[in-house]
């Protein structure tokens, strides 16, 4: 793997923006663990002598309350940066949103469910950010690999190594190709019109 390639999976191996709202979670959790915990500890103190666990009890409780206030400056600034300002979370999202067009393009063909929740979640992020993700996310030429053309009409638009397709309407469908084939086979008027259709 070249050194670009390397920085581009650094680059793109990551939602910015789930990130920072996931961070936000878990700094929120932190502080009321450490606020319980600064409450367990005023209460108990450990086998001391009286005087020293009644003094090392209140350092400790004093410590991890302090702890829990600094956790919780930190996400106030966090929600406070990423959600008061609209042209940093326009930029992540636009960001994310080019990560994951380069997730579904790198494909590696081994499991479609991993295409189809990347292709969600690009349709959500572009619907966030006011995009149409039909301008940036061409489906007829969603990976490299050739999907055969008795079922391009049904429509597929993606097969993994196992056979199975991303399929449907809303390209959010997951079928074995075989399947796929005895329903064409089934309704072949209907799937004369669509090909003539398109053609």
């Amino acid at each position: 793997m070249s050194k670009n390639s390397e920085y581009m999976e650094a680059f793109f191996g990551v939602e910015l923006y789930k990130k920072f709202e996931d961070v936000l979670g878990n700094l929120e959790d932190i502080e009321i663990d450490l606020k319980g915990i600064s409450r367990e500890v005023g209460r108990l103190g450990g086998n001391l002598e009286q005087e020293d666990r009644i003094g090392t009890a209140k350092e400790m409780r004093a410590a991890t309350y302090e702890s829990a206030q600094q956790v919780r400056d930190v996400r106030s600034f966090l929600d406070f940066y990423f959600s008061q300002s609209q042209e940093l979370s326009q930029v992540i999202l636009e960001r994310d949103a080019y990560m994951l067009l380069y997730q579904i393009y790198q494909w590696d063909y081994n499991d479609v469910r991993d295409l189809r929740a990347w292709v969600r979640d690009f349709k959500q992020v572009c619907n966030t950010i006011g995009y149409r993700p039909e301008d940036l996310l061409k489906l007829d030429n969603l990976t490299a690999h050739p999907v055969p053309e008795d079922v391009k009409i049904f429509p597929v638009y993606a097969v993994d190594k196992h056979d199975y397709c991303l399929c449907g309407k809303d390209c959010d469908d997951i079928m074995y190709i075989e399947e796929i084939r005895e329903e064409m086979a089934e309704n072949p008027d209907k799937y004369r019109k669509l090909s003539a259709r398109k053609a």
